[in-house]
């Protein structure tokens, strides 16, 4: 039984973060049946949190597109689904977690289950924060929003003081983890303009002190999916956008070159970000300091990053459902049509890939 519940819910998030949103939804949304039908609590729990995750990216992606609707969904649909599989995939966690305390304390179980709570919340704070302008009663998800901003900012806080106290360890690669998804987060709400309720520089400089540790032992499993250059590239991007946002492109530019001076291997994701922050200096010199000539360069440059990341998006997606059926229906149109529509889905897929991927929401898995 457990195998089947692993396998389902890992093909779901593998769809989902290669960017097929739809056939994730409907994975989950066929497999919430089948967990009711087995009355497992759990199963329950984490299909409903992954379901909500889903409906903050259609949410996302329908605001990228400027398209009316996905799998059928409007955003008011987005909006009250999200609400609820939320609201479900809280409830049960905070029974379970009730039960997990009675029964073992602060054990370490306990402290893991009370982390993914403390990530449920934190999604469900992102989610309500992003479509709060759409939701029916605004207030009340502003309100409800920060509120679960607060109650996850102080489990999170109350985990690492447990594991403290009764001496659990901590996988410090996993908490790095953690540390970037809040950062991601904060940042997202920042982009819409929110108030900083977190303290987003406490935290980039928490996770900075978290690295620098660890680096005294660049052998150790803190640097097994990532090189020390490669970690420090994950929390430099987080630090160039947070800079960007607070309009201090110079600071944003500094860290962007120094990646891309200092570093043999950069990370995709991280430059371009990089590439961002150099255009949006040069944009913002009052003087005239940069030729047409070094823009232009510059945006070429940022073009191609784009392009090879969206390369790569495809063919590392190529055996997906979505794309199987996109390179089949164009073997039936003309060579204009299947040229429009290749661009079209590319651009789809692309869509889809950047809001499943952005890091400030937690998909869980058994």
């Amino acid at each position: 039984m457990f195998e089947m519940l692993f396998k389902i819910i890992r093909s779901a998030n593998v769809s989902f973060f290669c960017g097929d949103i739809e056939n994730a939804y409907w994975v989950l949304t066929d497999a919430l049946r089948v967990f009711r039908r087995l009355e497992n609590e759990r199963a329950i729990g984490i299909a409903c949190n992954n379901l909500g995750n889903c409906m903050l990216a259609m949410y996302r992606f329908l605001e990228e597109t400027k398209e009316t609707q996905i799998c059928g969904l409007s955003k008011n649909d987005i909006i009250s689904k999200g609400t609820a599989y939320f609201r479900e995939a809280i409830k049960l966690g905070e029974e379970a977690y009730d039960v997990f305390y009675e029964e073992q304390g602060w054990s370490g179980s306990c402290l893991v289950f009370m982390q993914h709570l403390s990530s449920r919340y934190f999604n469900r704070a992102i989610f309500l924060l992003t479509v709060k302008k759409d939701h029916k009663f605004s207030d009340e998800a502003h309100k409800l929003g920060f509120r679960d901003l607060s109650i996850s900012k102080c489990m999170d806080v109350e985990v690492a003081d447990q594991c403290l106290e009764v001496g659990f360890s901590v996988d410090k690669s996993e908490l790095f983890d953690l540390m970037l998804n809040r950062i991601k987060g904060v940042l997202s709400l920042l982009a819409m303009e929110y108030e900083d309720e977190w303290g987003i520089e406490d935290q980039i400089d928490d996770a900075l002190r978290e690295l620098k540790i660890a680096l005294k032992n660049e052998s150790s499993a803190f640097f097994s999916e990532f090189s020390p250059a490669g970690r420090m590239q994950q929390l430099d991007a987080e630090m160039t956008t947070f800079f960007r946002i607070k309009n201090i492109p110079e600071k944003a530019a500094k860290i962007g070159i120094r990646m891309l001076v200092e570093d043999e291997y950069i990370l995709q994701d991280a430059k371009l970000v990089a590439v961002k922050a150099l255009v949006g200096y040069i944009d913002s010199s009052e003087e005239e300091r940069f030729s047409s000539e070094t823009r232009e360069a510059m945006i070429s440059f940022k073009k191609s990053i784009e392009l090879y990341i969206g390369e790569a998006v495809m063919d590392r997606h190529s055996s997906t459902r979505k794309i199987k059926e996109m390179r089949k229906d164009s073997l039936s149109k003309s060579s204009n049509l299947m040229k429009a529509s290749m661009v079209d889905s590319r651009r789809s897929i692309a869509v889809s890939v950047q809001q499943t991927s952005r890091g400030d929401f937690t998909m869980e898995a058994f």
